[in-house]
């Protein structure tokens, strides 16, 4: 993200310098041949012959492109001169510039995770209080219960998002990932109640990829999936391409443009807080593969490719 701001700052200080300079030194250029190409003809050319002064002529008009050509050479050298060092400064005022505002997210990332840490332990030591008091009909501990679960959902979204941010690589290996992707779709079953699923898998799909990283994504476009549908959900796994894709609630093109910022949501009155679809795009940019979000008129589309 950082790396990006500061490339984005240093073209646009380029670009920037790259316009002014080309609009100078063209001035110039123009400026100068036109002057020598205007200037008053040699007098008193009555004392010599006509082939001297047709020699004449002809070595000043030599002459004359002879210095435009090192007048343009200069201007191209001295052009690119500039914009080397305009870089190297832009990369330096650049880096300078978002140094304390990567440090400060650098900062709230960890406190993110361990704070989502501390409040795991007391949440858990919740949850298992309530099961442990097994008092059943009671309003008031079923709405204690329901919030909590939503508190534990919550924190475990903060915990996932701050750990995608602070881990740089992850472990890959070669494995099934049609034999991963129909585990997954079976631990999801419990979930679709009434919800119809079309699965198309590419048979024995081996290939090197991170595991976890891959199950993460998966899981989090199922579980919005299922969120979202009315009927139906399709899932299709070909080369290096997951496909999960379902009916219901269809995305704007607004909403689509910012589907994957943190805590955005489409529906702003579903449960959650906008973290799910956040969390899988950035494990898709660590894994430099592409996450993307289509939508027709029927059917809402989430696009992994790696």
């Amino acid at each position: 993200m950082f790396n990006n701001l500061r490339n984005k700052l240093i073209w646009t200080n380029v670009g920037i310098t790259s316009v002014v300079l080309l609009v100078a030194f063209s001035t110039i250029y123009i400026f100068a041949t036109h002057s020598a190409d205007n200037r008053p003809p040699v007098q008193n050319t009555e004392m010599y012959s006509n082939d001297m002064e047709i020699l004449i002529q002809a070595t000043i008009r030599d002459e004359k492109q002879a210095a435009a050509k090192d007048l343009l050479v200069i201007l191209i050298i001295s052009g690119i001169s500039i914009e080397l060092i305009v870089v190297l400064i832009s990369y330096y005022m650049a880096e300078e510039s978002i140094k304390p505002v990567r440090e400060s997210y650098e900062s709230q990332k960890v406190f993110i995770a361990n704070a989502s840490h501390e409040i795991k332990t007391p949440l858990a030591a919740i949850m298992a209080n309530l099961e442990a008091a097994d008092i059943h009909g009671n309003k008031w501990i079923d709405n204690v219960e329901e919030e909590t679960k939503k508190l534990s959902k919550l924190n475990a979204d903060l915990l996932n998002l701050a750990r995608t941010d602070l881990v740089r690589t992850s472990d890959v290996a070669n494995i099934d990932l049609t034999k991963l992707t129909q585990e997954l779709i079976k631990k999801h079953e419990p979930l679709l109640g009434t919800i119809k699923t079309n699965i198309s898998l590419t048979k024995k799909y081996e290939t090197t990829i991170a595991k976890d990283d891959y199950a993460q994504i998966f899981d989090i476009l199922m579980d919005n999936a299922i969120k979202y549908c009315d009927k139906k959900i399709d899932i299709n796994l070909r080369s290096h391409t997951l496909v999960i894709s379902n009916d219901g609630t269809i995305i704007k093109n607004d909403d689509a443009k910012r589907i994957f910022e943190r805590f955005y949501q489409v529906d702003k009155t579903a449960d959650g807080v906008g973290l799910g679809l956040s969390i899988a795009k950035s494990i898709a940019d660590r894994n430099n593969w592409k996450l993307t979000a289509s939508s027709t008129n029927t059917r809402t589309r989430f696009i992994l490719s790696f």
